[in-house]
């Protein structure tokens, strides 16, 4: 069996995990922020689109996979229509 760790080697392990906490948490916020930007980039650009007249709905749910109802409710807020 191994010996159990001091006081100052725990408090400095705790420490350091601390810190991989705080930059995992960076990285995931990063993250998120970058995700909902290229939602917002995609949804603006199909609403485009759209707008011109140069797809049906119905194409960009072939094209993506979504429903005809999540197109509308995210292409909704940039309609100019």
């Amino acid at each position: 069996m191994a010996a159990q760790p001091d006081k100052e080697t725990r408090a400095a392990a705790k420490a350091r995990f601390t810190e991989l906490k705080k930059v995992r948490d960076q990285a995931h916020e990063a993250a998120e922020k970058a995700k909902a930007a290229a939602d917002e980039a995609m949804w603006k650009s199909i609403a485009a689109e759209l707008d011109a007249g140069n797809a049906l709905q119905l194409d960009v749910v072939d094209a993506t996979g979504f429903s005809r109802d999540h197109v509308l409710r995210r292409t909704k807020p940039y309609r100019q229509n």
